[in-house]
């Protein structure tokens, strides 16, 4: 059996407590943009340096089949300008339409050397784009929250799957953490810091934690009027 919270009471609001909770993210972010973007960069450096051999002997190799080099350079530089724009949207998100199917995704990418790290296989279902009814500036951190509980109750070796669908008059993110050994302890911070911003986010949150392990994290927007 487990122990969903439902219609958590609303917790006074606590401008220091959530610049903390942010803190906490923009941390992990930080760390992660800096390990998923080495990786392309490192990967472009190699083939400039590939391309500039094959150029200096073109006349000896009759031609220049330098494609698949160019090929790995727009790769490397589509991921990291992806990674990059996902972070500006991230660290300023106060513009950006009320969007939870890109919250979701910009989560899923900007947390994607966390997953790796704690050996957990990420995935997401869901169109590819769905309004609901939030507020921007606060959308982002509780769904990153809420990916980063899942991440650490589903750490070493375990799954968490993200589904999105409509249900009637309301929209639902569901993260499902199953396998692994689970780090309770690295889970509660983040799971606190999503019950605060539920509220003011317009979000109906509800988490199961069974004693066999794993947890079930369920955000329910309504859709925008």
């Amino acid at each position: 059996m487990g122990y969903p919270i439902q219609r958590i009471p609303t917790p006074a609001q606590d401008p220091q407590r959530r610049s903390a909770d942010r803190a906490r993210l923009l941390e992990r972010v930080a760390i992660g943009l800096a390990h998923e973007g080495k990786n392309p960069l490192h990967n472009m450096v190699l083939h400039l340096q590939l391309m500039a051999e094959k150029l200096s002997s073109a006349e000896k190799l009759g031609g220049l089949p330098v494609e698949k080099h160019l090929t790995a350079l727009r790769d490397g530089i589509g991921r990291v300008d992806g990674l990059l724009r996902c972070f500006g949207e991230f660290a300023a998100p106060e513009h950006l339409p009320p969007d939870l199917a890109a919250a979701a995704r910009r989560a899923i990418q900007l947390f994607a050397y966390e997953a790796r790290r704690a050996s957990v296989q990420v995935s997401f279902q869901g169109p590819e784009a769905l309004l609901v009814k939030s507020t921007s500036a606060l959308l982002g951190d509780l769904v990153a929250h809420c990916l980063v509980a899942g991440i650490e109750y589903a750490r070493d070796r375990g799954r968490l799957d993200a589904t999105l669908e409509t249900r009637g008059p309301v929209v639902t993110l569901d993260l499902r953490a199953d396998g692994g050994l689970g780090s309770r302890d690295h889970a509660v911070p983040h799971v606190e810091a999503a019950r605060r911003l539920a509220h003011e986010a317009e979000c109906e949150l509800s988490i199961e934690t069974p004693a066999a392990g794993g947890a079930r994290l369920s955000l329910t927007f309504l859709h925008p009027r």
